[in-house]
């Protein structure tokens, strides 16, 4: 069997028998050889009966449908036929006969149910798929009020289909999501629902309504996405608008509102469009004003008057377009909080505080005069002890909501004591782009480049706000920032909650402080002993050093006496040998033995133990004797020369006196003795 056959056996299987799993209906197929009838008879066998119902007729709303295919199923026909799981499952044609009635020939219809997504409604569509793409749209348009020609359906199938294509060709589960586009309708506002489409009417007061209010004043205008319920009367709306535009109720000329509204008429009920409506509003002209002139304190008197309950809820605002910058709406009785393009951020904060006073009385939070390093260091650039939860306080005069939550709100005594107790507070006025700018660029450093974007993103109904700024780990943390749209009792909580954020924060930093300041002592005192260790090890080495040049300076001082008296020695010597060599040429020759005359023989004891003998003539003189010891080596002023007996220094006798004088005759023995 080819496999196109096999495909269309199987979705007419699914729709004859509405079983969903694919893998079951082809084991079933293939138990009965791929015959449809067989295996759908082999189904009606296990006990099952078959309900037959009609096909809904084609022109059938979306509730009627929907009421049609509820009572596709009735219990109480067990034996009229096919069964089938899906209630949505319309047999065409098919008779009572039984289980054993052939199917051969006869069309199933099946129930296609459609759940249609438009901006932000769900609309439910149920057709049978002999109905085409068309029909679809038909209901659309019947419901929504939107032409069949600018409707265009996507999640069908990934090509595109034609209005005329029949949706069983397209082979469709039994749920469907598909979503509507309207590209043609440039304002994607609804029109009202028709006649025979019932709303609830507390979901039409439940529901909410952005209605988009041009407010024209002479060549400037400003625009106000405002959004209400839908149980907020006329007079609500007009009242929300004057606290946004000082123009007072009855001097309000509006066009967009449907002919025959009052100002008692709930919103839900004025049929204006849902979700979004636009409108004009300006102020009336100066002739209709002079009749009726009201100021703005009568104008709130007028409110408080009513008799009804105007108690207004806080608004949302999507997006705020304003005029250029130079027609920024400024306060009717007030100077800006900050002048444009501060160069001086003292001076700037200073102006702030002054008018800041003056608008909303003596009690505010006490605002740091200077700059925002300033302000950053002595908040949070401190020990941990010592620091505090820094608040930044954004303004803008642009914003509804500035005025109620700096009167109400954020200068509460209670929010004003908080503040002072527990946070510093810096402000910054951020109306002009260039005050805007230069916070920015300061943010940035001390804060990163995340949280200096989303300042810069901040629009004009996102501000005033608080952050709450605290340091953890050598980096400054926005913990929570606070909008202007707050309740007291929500700021004074999210306050609280920052603040035992940033106490258990702090205990954790005094702790890591603690412990980092005991290692910094331990570490300064072994930096202190390494020091003094240093330093003696300096000291010694130096004693050493001049130890060492003090013994390198006596060895030399030594070298230099021992070269001196070496030198000494050495002249000594070289006179000595002087000496000794011109006493040996004028000393007389020893007289040989076989002289005639007296001779003295002469024996010497030397130091050393030595003895030795010389012949000398008798009259020779004692000079000859010394002269000749001299020129042995043995100098008179070493040596003393003594006789043994008597004993006599020889050298202190008349050196001119003969040796027989001296009784040195005929012989004589003579110790050399060293003088001490």
């Amino acid at each position: 069997m080819a496999d196109g056959i096999r495909d269309s056996t199987l979705v007419d299987f699914q729709a004859f028998t509405g079983i969903d799993d694919i893998e079951t209906c082809v084991a079933i197929l293939e138990q009965h050889d791929w015959s449809l009838e067989t295996a759908v008879n082999s189904i009606l066998q296990d006990g099952a009966s078959a309900t037959i119902n009609p096909v809904p007729p084609c022109n059938a709303t979306a509730g009627e449908t929907t009421e049609m295919a509820d009572c596709l199923m009735d219990p109480d026909d067990h034996n009229k036929g096919f069964v089938s799981d899906d209630p949505a499952l319309v047999v065409e044609g098919a008779s009572a006969a039984g289980p054993s009635t052939s199917f051969a020939g006869r069309s199933m219809t099946r129930m296609l149910h459609f759940q249609v997504e438009y901006r932000d409604k769900n609309i439910p569509v149920i057709l049978p798929d002999t109905e085409t793409i068309g029909k679809i749209k038909e209901t659309l348009s019947v419901e929504l009020g939107i032409p069949v020609d600018q409707q265009e359906l996507k999640g069908l199938v990934k090509r595109k289909v034609e209005d005329r294509t029949v949706l069983r060709d397209l082979h469709l589960p039994k749920q469907n999501k598909l979503y509507l586009l309207t590209p043609q309708i440039n304002n994607p506002t609804l029109t009202k629902p028709s006649a025979s489409v019932r709303e609830d009417p507390c979901e039409m007061f439940d529901r909410e309504y952005t209605l988009n209010i041009k407010y024209i004043d002479g060549s400037k205008y400003q625009y106000f996405p405002l959004k209400f319920q839908g149980s907020k009367s006329v007079r609500e709306i007009k009242q929300a608008v004057f606290a946004l535009t000082d123009v007072a109720s009855r001097f309000q000329m509006w066009s967009g509102w449907p002919d025959g509204v009052k100002d008692e008429d709930l919103l839900g009920r004025t049929g204006v469009c849902y979700p979004k409506h636009d409108f004009e509003m300006y102020r009336a002209s100066s002739s209709s004003q002079n009749k009726s002139k009201m100021t703005t304190e009568e104008a709130v008197m007028e409110v408080d008057s009513s008799d009804e309950d105007t108690t207004m809820e806080p608004y949302t605002l999507e997006d705020d377009i304003f005029a250029p910058e130079s027609e920024l709406p400024q306060s009717r009785k007030h100077e800006p909080l900050m002048p444009e393009s501060v160069n001086d951020e003292t001076e700037a904060l200073e102006h702030f505080t002054k008018e800041f006073k003056e608008r909303y009385g003596d009690c505010h939070p006490v605002f740091y005069i200077g700059s925002l390093d300033n302000a950053i260091r002595d908040a949070l650039q401190v020990k941990a002890k010592d620091r505090k939860l820094f608040a930044i306080y954004l303004h803008h005069e642009g914003s509804i909501f500035s005025n109620v939550f700096c009167s109400q709100l954020l200068c509460s005594e209670g929010i004003v004591n908080y503040l002072s107790s527990n946070c510093l507070t810096w402000a910054w006025d951020m109306t002009f782009e260039a005050n805007r700018a230069k916070l920015i660029t300061v943010a940035t450093r001390h804060f990163g480049s995340v949280a200096a974007s989303q300042i810069r993103n901040y629009k004009t109904d996102q501000l005033p706000a608080l952050l709450l700024i605290t340091r953890s780990r050598a980096t400054n943390e926005v913990v929570d920032v606070i909008q202007g749209h707050v309740t007291l009792d929500e700021l004074m909580t999210r306050l609280i909650h920052s603040v035992e954020v940033f106490t258990e924060q702090q205990q954790a930093d005094m702790l890591e402080e603690r412990e980092r300041e005991a290692r910094e002592q331990i570490k300064l005192e072994q930096d202190e002993a390494y020091k003094e260790s240093l330093a003696a090890d300096r000291a010694k080495a130096e004693a050493q050093k001049v130890e060492k040049e003090r013994l390198m300076a006596e060895q030399e001082k030594e070298m230099q006496a021992q070269l001196i008296e070496e030198q000494k020695k050495q002249e000594e010597l070289a006179v000595k040998e002087a000496i000794q060599a011109s006493l040996l040429k004028s000393l007389p020759d020893e007289p040989p033995t076989t002289c005639k005359d007296p001779v003295s023989r002469i024996r010497f004891r030397l130091p050393t133990g030595e003895v030795t003998t010389r012949r000398f003539l008798a009259s020779e003189t004692v000079q000859t004797l010394l002269h000749y010891l001299t020129t042995k080596g043995f100098h008179t002023e070493e040596y003393k020369v003594l006789s043994t007996f008597p004993r006599r220094d020889i050298t202190q006798l008349d050196l001119n006196m003969s040796l027989q004088e001296a009784k040195l005759f005929p012989q004589e023995t003579l110790i050399l003795e060293e003088k001490s």
